[in-house]
């Protein structure tokens, strides 16, 4: 073997050597300080995170201050006043509203709900809603508007048959009429289907002789309207 193969294999060798020192410190390195690097920027993420979260969140604590809710009115009534309530949250005081005219306000003292008499609604569809304040007058917020029918007139009731005080051969006749639309009808205290355009039909079964027949129309204001038939069931001879 001549002397430039001889240094040749040598330079390999030592090649081999230099590289696995280097790949071996690497290692090290690693299993050291590399974890340990690792580590530390995954700690140093996990808290740019939290912090954000909670810095979000203290953003919507600070923009949120309390809360007011209705949940006790009429849909519809035949008074120019009634009754409201409801719960608030952080507030102390409130005003009351019909058709974006207060009517009413009052102070909250030792509970966070409230139920108070208010008027006067006007004839038709009102719109009401409430103020909530807090006690230095820096906070406010309007509760959601809520919309009550006012009506004190009767329903319609027109019967259309049979005819009051007529005299009956059949057991079991027929009672029809009409009325307002969204009216409840009764008949001898049993309900009766009202179409959308205010019509009712049933049969009633009568007993030999005088019967009493009572209808009553009721809307969802209240209002009550009432009619008392009387047919006479008398049988054929």
């Amino acid at each position: 073997m001549s002397r430039l193969e001889q240094h040749h294999k040598k330079q390999i060798r030592i090649n081999i050597i230099l590289t696995l020192f280097i790949l071996i410190g690497v290692i090290v390195f690693i299993l050291t300080t590399g974890i340990k690097l690792l580590l530390s920027g995954s700690a140093y993420i996990a808290r740019l995170t939290e912090k954000k979260s909670n810095s979000t969140s203290l953003n919507k604590n600070e923009n949120f201050y309390g809360g007011v809710d209705i949940d006790s009115i009429p849909v519809a009534t035949n008074s120019a006043r009634f009754q409201i309530g409801g719960s608030v949250m952080n507030f102390s005081e409130l005003d009351f509203y019909i058709n974006g005219e207060k009517v009413k306000e009052t102070t909250l003292t030792s509970s966070d709900t409230f139920s108070e008499e208010i008027g006067d609604l006007n004839p038709g569809s009102n719109d009401v809603y409430i103020v909530a304040k807090s006690e230095n007058q820096e906070q406010e917020k309007k509760s959601k508007i809520f919309t009550v029918e006012f009506k004190n007139e009767k329903p319609k009731l027109d019967v259309s048959e049979p005819e009051d005080n007529s005299k009956t051969n059949q057991q079991e006749v027929r009672i029809s009429g009409a009325t307002d639309k969204e009216t409840y009808v009764r008949i001898n205290d049993l309900p009766v289907v009202v179409d959308a355009q205010g019509n009712f039909q049933t049969s009633v079964r009568l007993k030999e002789g005088e019967n009493k027949i009572t209808i009553t129309a009721e809307d969802q204001a209240g209002n009550l309207e009432t009619r008392i038939l009387t047919l006479i069931f008398q049988k054929d001879d």
